[in-house]
């Protein structure tokens, strides 16, 4: 053990002497070795942006909202008597006409009691004109002094009588006709006819909840929806200078026009919207009661307004902004406000007009930042720097 101790004394002796023969052979080279420092990296070139110039347009206002489409005009058809159904004459998702036979009810005790009814006015009108021919009898018999002022006063109270059974008697009749008439249940508009309730045979019955039919009306059609309060300025104004349209696509693509026919009162404050209505033309039916639609409103011209691509407009934590670039090309922060986006082009407030916005290239930009161009100057310049170094 301590013969293998001296020896690793011995060899680590000998490895130190070789190292500083070294060291005295090639003193000067191990200096510079030592000397040696990496060279400094070459400093960070600029970002490369592209750029686009805010304009100023006279841009038409478009309202963008959402909605669902409404019957005009909607109807429950139910019986105004009770009686059996004896006959159905139209069928289900028929496109029917005002006035048009839907149903009959079993008339045969109401047309009973409209010829009774008849029966007792006729009777009555012969009574009364066989009282007034012996009213104008009694009148001449006294002028002749054959009868007392007494027995005409008599056959005049018995014309009154009369007529007035007479003026019952034909309320009657029209009151039974009415009930006649009800056996026959017409189309009170015109649309669609909805699921049947009721089959022949089936007793109808005045006050039963469900209708035997619902009719709703197709054309024109209806549209619901709601815009946000920060455009009923502009919607008050376009509507005093029946500058007001509306329209929206159908399901194959086309769109259709309409007009406002209704803007509430009054601003929802839950949700700071405002309701409105609209009727459209619908004679192919393409517009179903009941579906969403997108609708669209135009509420006249915004002048002057402040439009530049969305891709632009950055979202931050303080809100939205824009990088603007000056003609040193240095990078400047500029908050706006969003408007709203339409035609592909963003409507801001916050700038005037004429400024250079960074269109693309955005990314690790600051406040004080140089930036490199994009376009034909940059790239000429780009192309005499290559010359330059060649020569």
């Amino acid at each position: 053990m301590i013969r293998l101790k001296k020896r690793s004394a011995i060899v680590l002796a000998v490895l130190a002497a070789v190292a500083i023969g070294a060291c005295v052979a090639n003193g000067p080279d191990l200096l510079a070795l030592m000397a040696f420092r990496p060279a400094a990296k070459p400093e960070k070139a600029a970002p490369l942006v592209s750029l686009t110039t805010v304009q100023t347009r006279d841009l038409p206002v478009k309202i963008l909202a959402q909605g669902h489409l409404v019957p005009l005009n909607q109807v429950d058809v139910r019986p105004q008597r009770n009686g059996t159904i004896r006959g159905v004459h139209f069928k289900e998702g028929d496109d029917v006409e005002a006035g048009q036979l839907l149903f009959t009810l079993d008339a045969a005790d109401s047309t009973a009691q409209f010829n009774r009814s008849q029966a007792q006015a006729a009777q009555i009108k012969a009574q009364l004109d066989d009282a007034l021919r012996d009213y104008g009898r009694s009148k001449e018999m006294l002028k002749s002094r054959f009868i007392s002022s007494g027995a005409v006063e008599t056959s005049a109270s018995k014309v009154e009588a009369l007529q007035a059974q007479y003026r019952a008697a034909l309320a009657d009749v029209e009151s039974v006709r009415v009930q006649v008439e009800r056996t026959r249940i017409l189309a009170p508009i015109s649309g669609k006819a909805g699921a049947v309730k009721v089959y022949r045979g089936t007793l109808a019955q005045e006050g039963n909840a469900n209708p035997l039919v619902t009719l709703v009306q197709f054309d024109p059609i209806g549209v619901e929806f709601n815009i946000p309060e920060r455009h009923l300025a502009a919607v008050l104004a376009a509507r005093a200078g029946n500058a007001l349209t509306v329209s929206l696509q159908t399901g194959d693509g086309s769109e259709v026009e309409g007009r406002v026919t209704f803007l509430n009162n009054t601003v929802t404050a839950n949700t700071g919207t405002i309701s409105m209505k609209a009727s459209l033309p619908n004679k192919t039916q393409a517009l179903w009661p009941g579906a969403f639609a997108r609708v669209t409103l135009g509420a006249g011209y915004s002048k002057g307004a402040i439009v530049l691509p969305p891709q632009a407009v950055i979202e931050g934590p303080a809100g939205h902004f824009v990088y603007v670039v000056t003609e040193t090309s240095e990078v400047g922060i500029k908050p706006v406000t969003l408007l709203y986006i339409q035609d592909r082009q963003a409507v801001v407030e916050g700038l005037s007009g004429g400024e250079r916005v960074v269109l693309e290239g955005s990314q690790n930009l600051r406040a004080g930042m140089k930036v490199r161009v994009m376009g034909k100057d940059a790239r000429r310049a780009d192309a005499n720097g290559a010359g330059g170094a060649a020569s």
